[in-house]
């Protein structure tokens, strides 16, 4: 009978799978930072917070986070500093390498805006083009760090789309003394004329952290992955 019902549902091109083996497949990271952080209030650093989306989701698992976000974005940061209070604090400024101001590149899908210019001979933008440039302050992590004198970091959780070896090499001070997780994106798809890759973040990280678990990527409808969250921690 299991296996006329298999045959059924995939001649409609569907499949049926055990439920434990689905929630394997569509894992995020949350369990494992939970299982990892055991306190109420972790202090999380939230780069690239867009609209709070992860503000949100660091809620539902931590009782009173304490969240640090930076949103360079002037339209998504005025959606942002709605969520502004005592534990959550919205930085207008982006974080990377060097103190500067730099060149922003806001594309019609605003989630893929970034500082990395998008490589308009791609097959994979899926109509996605740059409309407007913004003038950004960009500052340094460990500066930060120094200035509103933080004594360490559970999380560092970086989504800056392909800009992210960037913000890790501004934060080499507290990699080596404050920081004990990252959480990082991984973009596979060529969106940007200079793609963020496992290479390039590990040679960065990893005599310090290591690979802890990944989550289910998400895909184009080819199967190709478009994206992933790493999750490292310390050694």
């Amino acid at each position: 009978m299991k296996k006329i019902i298999q045959n059924i549902v995939g001649t409609l091109g569907y499949s049926i799978i055990k439920k434990k083996n689905f929630f394997k497949i569509q894992r995020t990271l949350d369990a494992a930072i939970k299982n990892r952080i055991l306190k109420n209030n972790p202090i999380i650093f939230d780069v690239g917070a867009h609209e709070g989306e992860s503000i949100a989701r660091f809620k539902k698992i931590f009782k009173d986070p304490q969240i640090h976000s930076f949103e360079p974005q002037e339209k998504s940061f005025n959606t942002l500093k709605r969520l502004k209070n005592d534990n959550i604090i919205i930085n207008n400024f982006a974080l990377g390498s060097k103190e500067e101001i730099k060149d922003f590149y806001i594309n019609s899908n605003d989630a893929t805006s970034s500082f990395v210019p998008l490589d308009s001979s791609s097959k994979d933008l899926d109509g996605i083009t740059t409309i407007k440039n913004e003038k950004i302050i960009v500052k340094k992590l460990d500066n930060y760090v120094e200035e509103k004198k933080i004594d360490y970091i559970d999380l560092l959780k970086i989504d800056v789309q392909g800009f992210e070896p960037e913000v890790l090499l501004g934060s080499l001070k507290s990699l080596s003394n404050k920081i004990k997780m990252i959480e990082v994106e991984i973009c596979f798809v060529e969106y940007y004329k200079n793609v963020s890759s496992f290479y390039i973040i590990e040679k960065i990280i990893n005599d310090q952290f290591q690979l802890y678990s990944l989550s289910s990527p998400t895909a184009k409808i080819d199967g190709r992955i478009k994206f992933l969250d790493a999750l490292y921690i310390k050694r």
